[in-house]
């Protein structure tokens, strides 16, 4: 007698193979899901780190002369916006040693957007060597939490840039 037909052992293996093939591609969906996340916190960081760097540069601005780096006879040098070290709770403002009442006001502004914006978002920024006397430059590092609950063993995302 002639067979006919898949036998049992043909469909079972067939299954095998469309069963994994679907597990692997629910896995890929799911690293995908978690990519776009980590590249969309990456996105807000860098948004951040501008944001930052423009208020930095907007206070800054007044204490040199239109023409050049030659600092304005009327005006002392521009405030250290690194003198605003971020506090650990999230809910208080940085304290800031600056006497500029305008870097306070910045500051605080911004935090509050960053940890709005970023799962347990926290900054460091940091005095580098300037360019010239009075020039600040900056290294800013942001970090934000990988996990939703931002537990204490949570893994952290770094974005690093330097404000001239």
């Amino acid at each position: 007698m002639k067979q006919r037909g898949m036998s049992l052992i043909e469909v079972m293996v067939a299954v095998v193979v469309l069963a994994s093939g679907l597990l692997g591609l629910g896995a890929l969906q799911s690293r995908s899901l978690a990519m776009n996340q980590s590249a969309h916190y990456r996105s807000i960081a860098a948004d951040l780190a501008a944001d930052l760097a423009d208020r930095i540069r907007a206070n800054r601005t007044p204490f040199y002369a239109v023409d050049g780096l030659v600092k304005h006879p009327d005006l002392t040098s521009p405030p250290n916006f690194a003198n605003c070290p971020q506090n650990t709770p999230p809910d208080t403002a940085p304290v800031c040693t600056s006497p500029s009442y305008l870097v306070a006001t910045e500051m605080a502004d911004w935090n509050l957007s960053l940890r709005s914006q970023l799962p347990d978002g926290r900054y460091v920024l940091t005095q580098e060597a300037g360019l010239s006397a009075g020039f600040f430059r900056y290294r800013l590092t942001l970090s934000w939490s990988l996990d939703r609950d931002a537990s204490a063993d949570a893994s952290f995302s770094t974005f690093i840039t330097v404000i001239e």
